[in-house]
């Protein structure tokens, strides 16, 4: 039987303002144009647009909460966890406009409590197969602070959210490398923290960034199966960002980062703090690193000459984001500078770029999509 959660809210307009880095900040190159599409979100992260034309953001919420599963099953280590439990994660529809409706609401979160300036986790991305809108949520789990819910993947309707993949399960019997480590290791996640969904060629993907599972999920029986551990395959990273292109699979990494002992967060130098790369996974099953360079990768996306865009961001340092492009020699080039905390892109069918920023580490309502143009 199909786990439902809360009932579709009836559609609400939101008006909000954002304090914070105005449009006129940023620093575009490239020629590129940045406009602000929408604003008052609260942590936007993944994107997608529908077949009506309109934007789809996953967003996890205010965080806070006062569910706790301490003493009932294994949390997440400090310095991020235990976490805190609520139902205040999202998914908002934007028009072409940037008006800004609710469509499901009540969805599960949580933040964590030992972690400084908090991690909150909820819908953490939205894609579509067809006219059905699939949201994937990381916010649940028990060792989230969610007894009851788990993570997964989730169809949309208009009863509410059905799930069609239990994540949680899933990874709790297929750890991966990492979670079969004994003793465990600091970064496994029981209910993972699963970032990232793009669906192509028929295939359903999600990515685990901790365990550095990568999964296809079928889209109507809803099994869910190992495509690639990539821990094994590229090494020990962070894996957060998915796209595809032409068949590929892209993938994005956070990087390692550098601590001092005792000291949180960690040390701003991002040469050696942050070691990001992107990796391709091709149809035919060879697997190479196609990016190097990078700091923090929490997005991918190409344009419509197959150009790799990726989107940059240093985590807890405000105004060092950007999205950069690769150029024919394989390096980079920036074409926007000064974004704060972003956390998602996609490509839009005009051709523009969307951006998710203040997707973590700013306060309720200071999110917003940027647009992005590159003549």
């Amino acid at each position: 039987m199909k786990q439902v959660f809360r009932s579709i809210a009836p559609v609400v307009a939101i008006a909000a303002s954002l304090t914070g880095t105005s449009p006129a900040d940023l620093r575009a190159q490239v020629a590129a144009t940045v406009t602000e599409f929408a604003a008052g979100l609260n942590d936007p992260r993944g994107l997608a647009f529908g077949p009506d034309g309109h934007l789809y953001v996953a967003e996890a919420g205010v965080g806070g909460g006062t569910m706790s599963t301490v003493g009932q099953c294994r949390q997440v280590d400090p310095p991020v966890g235990p976490f805190v439990a609520g139902y205040f994660a999202r998914v908002v529809r934007l028009s072409p406009s940037g008006e800004v409706a609710v469509v499901a609401d009540g969805l599960p979160s949580s933040e964590a409590t030992a972690l400084v300036g908090g991690d909150r986790q909820g819908a953490s991305a939205v894609a579509f197969i067809g006219n059905r809108l699939l949201a994937l949520i990381a916010g649940a789990g028990c060792s989230h602070g969610h007894a009851a819910d788990d993570n997964g993947i989730f169809d949309v309707g208009v009863d509410g959210l059905s799930q069609l993949a239990n994540l949680s399960a899933w990874l709790l019997a297929n750890p991966g490398e990492k979670g079969a480590r004994q003793p465990l290791d600091s970064d496994y996640e029981p209910d993972g923290v699963w970032y990232s969904l793009a669906f192509d060629l028929g295939r359903l993907y999600a990515v685990e960034p901790n365990h550095g599972l990568l999964v296809s999920v079928h889209p109507e029986s809803g099994e869910v199966t190992l495509v690639n551990d990539l821990l094994s395959t590229f090494g020990d990273h962070t894996y957060t960002a998915l796209a595809a292109d032409r068949g590929d699979l892209y993938i994005g990494t956070l990087g390692r980062i550098a601590w001092l002992p005792g000291v949180f967060p960690p040390v701003p130098d991002f040469e050696e703090s942050f070691r990001a790369g992107v990796y391709r996974l091709s149809r035919n099953g060879d697997a190479a690193q196609v990016g190097t360079g990078l700091h923090a990768v929490l997005g991918l996306a190409f344009d419509r000459k197959h150009r790799l865009y990726a989107l940059q961001s240093p985590i807890f340092i405000p105004g060092t984001g950007s999205l950069v492009r690769q150029t024919a020699d394989g390096g980079w080039e920036t074409v926007v500078a000064g974004l704060s905390f972003p956390s998602a892109i996609t490509r839009g069918p005009d051709g523009a770029f969307y951006i998710s920023e203040c997707g973590y580490h700013c306060a309720p309502g200071e999110g917003r999509i940027l647009r992005v143009t590159i003549p």
